[in-house]
């Protein structure tokens, strides 16, 4: 795998650990079965700790107190905006997939994994 695909596929991982470990753990399980020689490169997002899971979560919710907003404030036009922000940024992880994707004219182990990453994000 070549440090390009090497680095975008760390940071769609990051980006899932952070916002849908769920997704992240369900994609990785798939990796393990069907691409297990690129598995070995990406294992380490497998392992999450409770800091990790709860860090997201509690900073959001301490955040909308300390603005004034109260809790309301997070279930309204915060959540939204946060979903455009995720959204987003999922969007462009999909456009640097399909960037490389473009240099590969034959089919490959590499093409055929960030098909399959493109279409699991």
């Amino acid at each position: 795998m070549n440090k390009e695909i090497l680095e975008l596929v760390t940071k769609i991982f990051t980006f899932l650990k952070l916002e849908d470990y769920t997704k992240l753990t369900n994609i990785l399980n798939m990796v393990q079965k069907e691409f297990p020689d690129y598995y070995k490169f990406f294992e380490i997002f497998k392992n999450v700790s409770m800091n990790d899971k709860l860090s997201g979560g509690l900073s959001d919710i301490l955040g909308s107190f300390t603005s004034g907003e109260g809790l309301f404030g997070l279930l309204g036009n915060n959540t939204e905006n946060e979903e455009k922000k995720i959204n987003s940024q999922e969007n462009s992880l999909k456009d640097g997939i399909k960037e490389i994707l473009k240099n590969y004219s034959d089919s490959s182990e590499e093409k055929r994994f960030l098909e399959f990453l493109s279409e699991k994000l």
